[in-house]
């Protein structure tokens, strides 16, 4: 069970690198996404960190304030 929670830590943190990755790839600000998806700008940093399990729904409103598929996120995953 502590490898499997392990494993899922690391696929949240991964999830937050590749929105940071592809934000940062756009020059948009943490500030902006966070306003286009409604967030405020912490819980929208911890979110990038890893530090948030989100839900698909939040996903998929960072997809569209990003403008990319949300499949997006789930390509080359390290």
């Amino acid at each position: 069970m502590l490898i499997e929670k392990h494993s899922e830590a690391l696929f949240v943190k991964s999830i937050g690198k590749k929105i940071k990755s592809i934000r940062l790839s756009k020059g948009i600000k943490q500030s902006e996404i966070a306003f286009r998806c409604n967030f405020d700008k912490s819980s929208f940093s911890n979110i990038e960190a890893g530090k948030r399990n989100i839900t698909i729904i939040t996903l998929y409103k960072i997809a569209n304030a990003l403008n990319v598929s949300i499949k997006t996120f789930f390509e080359d995953l390290d």
